[in-house]
Formats: structure tokens, sequence, C-alpha cells
């Protein structure tokens, strides 16, 4: 994991190619990834730099090429590539971050809560998903 020191050096390196980045305002940005491999933030966040389509490094908070950069530098997959790298475990919701999944905020919105005691990783899927999950198995017993 990126220790403050090596964040320092991230951000170091990320001014150096993005003048017009200031350096305390990247290690504060680059605090929030400590949990990363200091090898995957350092390759993404040198991907980032040296994209001409991004702005500011805010991009290393979506899932993008630079994450797949640090993932190829590895050699291996690795657990902490890409943001929300844990997946909502909720039916139909398995392509969404489990820390931000839209289609449980959607349903919090649409029913103002959970199911009473259960946080929303916990919830059973809702029966007509299992029965569609059974169909589409091709399971009509």
């Amino acid at each position: 994991m990126a220790d403050r020191n090596e964040i320092e050096r991230i951000a170091a390196a990320m001014h150096a190619l993005r003048p017009a980045w200031n350096i305390r305002s990247l290690v504060t940005f680059l605090n929030k990834h400590e949990a990363r491999p200091f090898r995957d933030l350092a390759v993404a966040a040198v991907a980032v730099a040296v994209d001409e389509r991004t702005q500011t490094p805010n991009a290393l908070n979506n899932f993008g090429p630079w994450w797949k950069a640090a993932q190829e530098a590895s050699g291996t997959p690795t657990a902490a590539v890409g943001p929300g790298r844990d997946r909502c475990k909720v039916y139909g919701h398995e392509s969404y971050p489990a820390r931000t999944c839209q289609g449980c905020r959607t349903e919090q919105l649409g029913t103002g809560m959970w199911p009473a005691g259960t946080a929303h990783q916990d919830a059973p899927p809702p029966v007509e998903y299992a029965d569609a999950k059974m169909r589409a198995a091709g399971d009509d017993s």
C-alpha cells in the first residue's frame, strides 16, 4: 500500500508531467487512494497525467485505461485495480461497485429504506429476480 513518502513521489511525478497540477493538491487527492499498491497507483497516476484528454487527476476515481495499464504493468490482476473493486452482491447489480451501487441507490430512493436490519449487500434478491434468473438458465421446473 502506498505510504506518505510514495504518495509524495507520485504527486511530484504527476506535477512534473502536468505543471498546472499543484503538488499539495495532488498529495491530498492521492491520499484517498493510499490503500492501493504503490506500483498500481504510480502507473495509473502517470497514465492519467500523460493522457491529453484528462483535465484533472480526478480521472483516477474512474475506471479507465490507466487502471488497465496498472494491471498490465503488474503482470497479474490485482484486487486493487480500479475504483470500487468490490462489486455489489445484489442480484442484477453485479456490474456496479459495492460502495456506490447506483442500482441499490435507486431502489433506496424508491422505497426510502432497506429491509429492516439488513444492509443492501445482505438483502436477498427479490423473488422476481430469482424467477427470471432460473428462466434465463433454462430451468422451467
